[in-house]
């Protein structure tokens, strides 16, 4: 009977604990709320719509295709592209300072009112990839036509990043027509070579900046969207400020053997060799954290979510493990939970009977926030544990980028621009899981941002570099306006 009143005591403390947890998720559940300010929406009824988007159709045209083998970049279609931009927007050349660094970047100063305050900084770029050869005929528009259909402005560099540096240009002319004058000393860099790593333009830029003693407060570059539908059962949009952005390796495996002929194999070659390894880091990947950055990105989503989710990711002290594993499986999510790998390029063997003696791989890493170039070097040789293969940093390395303060003025001047003209979506900070120019300037700024107010939908990240690229035309005067309050706001704050 002892035993039994015993078990009986033990069963009611469980079922209490049991009790309470429930309350807990429950109460951490039903506490999630919309951080979303009540703003008036900023308009701008003179901004001339139809024009700025013939402008834009005009930059497209202009081939300023970035190659890896500068031999193959057509440098007129750059010249082209300055002489049109001088002669499109004639105030601007008129009323701002204009330097061209290194032949073909152009930067401007906007001289303020009060040249003591640290200055605010816009940058973008105005080369684009190339169109995949073959694919030409896959567009429902040619790529450089700039052709305006169905609603939307279609070519390459609509998004990526040709609409961004224009409506800066728009924005700009339309405040100099106002006769509005900055507090704050602007600086916009349009860029040429960002698509090759941008050491031709961004880099010198940057350069010029610390060589002058240019003490800037923020720089604004290309980077996050106005996100739309990116989960199931996500109905707000929302826009996500890059606040960082990863790091960036490619490590070459090699491995040297004896070669021979393939009718008396060993037990080992050089391809086998390399593939376990390989396999080894795709099946061991580097740890993924649902903390810091990652879940500030989440908070504000959490109230459009389903029951199930919001549960989850209110409790993250009972539910965390499983949210990281859920997220793993998810590309874009994995991206942004760890240091990704994947490996892109494989060499070996010369003929079908031979066995090479060679094989290299090249495996590509984009290191996230939390880790360092040391780090993966670490990683990678411990997992493959294998002192045969021989492990080679390839140039272009570089260390993750700095997280920029979300609690700055600049990053909240930011998001109330994102209010007052995109009213009722939630802003986040999020880490830009590819690369940008702001990576050069991060002696000239603890503050990088990286946002550009382009509306995406998922299928959307196919278009950039790829087939189809396009921008709404609606969405692209709501670029402008943007950028008109932004200078509004941000060149008297701070």
């Amino acid at each position: 009977m002892k035993v039994v009143k015993i078990a009986i005591s033990v069963l009611l403390v469980v079922l209490l604990l049991a009790a309470a947890v429930a309350v807990v998720i429950l109460f951490r559940t039903a506490s999630v709320s919309y951080d979303i300010p009540e703003t008036e929406q900023v308009r701008y009824d003179h901004i001339p719509h139809d024009e700025a988007i013939g402008r834009l159709s005009q930059a497209i045209q202009h081939q300023t295709v970035s190659y890896l083998d500068q031999q193959d970049i057509y440098l007129p279609e750059f010249e082209s592209f300055i002489d049109f931009v001088r002669d499109t927007y004639p105030l601007i050349h008129e009323e701002l300072e204009l330097k061209i660094i290194n032949g073909y970047t152009l930067f401007y100063k906007w001289e303020g009112t009060r040249p003591d305050l640290p200055a605010a900084m816009m940058q973008g770029h105005y080369d684009v990839v190339p169109v995949e050869p073959g694919t030409h005929d896959n567009w429902t528009h040619p790529p450089f036509e700039g052709v305006i259909d169905d609603g939307f402005v279609w070519g390459r560099g609509a998004i990526d990043d040709k609409s961004g540096i224009m409506s800066y240009l728009e924005a700009v002319t339309y405040l100099l027509e106002r006769g509005f004058e900055p507090e704050r000393t602007v600086y916009i860099a349009l860029n040429h070579d960002e698509e090759i790593g941008g050491r031709q333009g961004a880099r010198k830029v940057a350069d010029y900046i610390i060589e002058n003693n240019i003490d800037i407060a923020f720089l604004v570059d290309e980077g996050m969207p106005v996100a739309e539908k990116i989960m199931e059962g996500l109905e707000h949009p929302i826009a996500m400020i890059g606040v960082a952005e990863k790091g960036y390796l490619s490590l070459e495996l090699e491995v040297n053997k004896e070669g021979g002929h393939s009718s008396m194999p060993p037990r080992e070659n050089t391809i086998g060799t390399l593939s376990e390894a390989i396999i080894k880091l795709k099946q061991q990947p580097m740890e993924g954290r649902f903390t810091g950055l990652l879940r500030d990105t989440f908070e504000p989503l959490l109230p459009d979510l389903p029951f199930i989710y919001r549960m989850a990711l209110s409790n993250l002290w009972l539910f965390g493990g499983v949210i990281e594993e859920r997220l793993g499986y998810i590309p874009h999510t994995n991206a942004a939970l760890r240091t990704t790998i994947a490996p892109t390029m494989f060499h070996a063997g010369i003929k079908e009977n031979v066995l090479p003696q060679k094989a290299n791989a090249t495996i590509n890493f984009r290191i996230h926030p939390n880790n360092n170039i040391r780090e993966v070097l670490y990683y990678v040789q411990d997992t493959i544990d294998n002192e045969k293969i021989e492990v080679r940093v390839l140039d272009g390395a570089r260390e993750p980028s700095p997280v920029s303060s979300t609690s700055s003025e600049a990053y909240l001047l930011t998001k109330q621009t994102i209010h007052e003209i995109f009213p009722d979506i939630p802003v986040a900070p999020a880490m830009f899981l590819a690369a940008t120019d702001a990576r050069h300037f991060t002696e000239v700024t603890d503050h990088l941002l990286r946002f550009r107010p382009i509306r995406a939908r998922p299928d959307d990240s196919s278009r950039i570099h790829g087939t189809d690229e396009r921008i709404a035309v609606d969405n692209y005067s709501e670029m402008i306006a943007f950028y008109i309050r932004f200078i509004e706001n941000t060149t008297s704050g701070l």
